[in-house]
């Protein structure tokens, strides 16, 4: 059986999805049915919508530690001076 859609509708609907469109506007877009898209999206698993936070949250984690064995570092080379105010 074969596709009224060419592969080439199917390329760009693919490319849409993984940019981060959502399903609805892709295929209101391209004027396939929505149900058409969300059965290519579902077959090469291409999420729909923004990637989650977690890795980002984990890589700013990190980050975070750094810094502060960073600052700690310093602070027992060159402790803060006595300031009063």
């Amino acid at each position: 059986m074969s596709s009224p859609h060419p592969a080439t509708s199917r390329t760009r609907v693919l490319q849409l999805l993984s940019e981060g469109h959502p399903a609805q506007d892709v295929a209101r877009r391209l004027g396939i049915p929505a149900s058409t898209v969300y059965r290519w999206r579902r077959s090469l698993d291409v999420p729909d919508g923004p990637p989650p936070a977690g890795g980002r949250v984990q890589e700013l984690e990190a980050e975070l530690l750094l810094h502060r064995r960073t600052i700690a570092a310093l602070n027992d080379v060159m402790p803060p001076k006595d300031v009063t105010r």
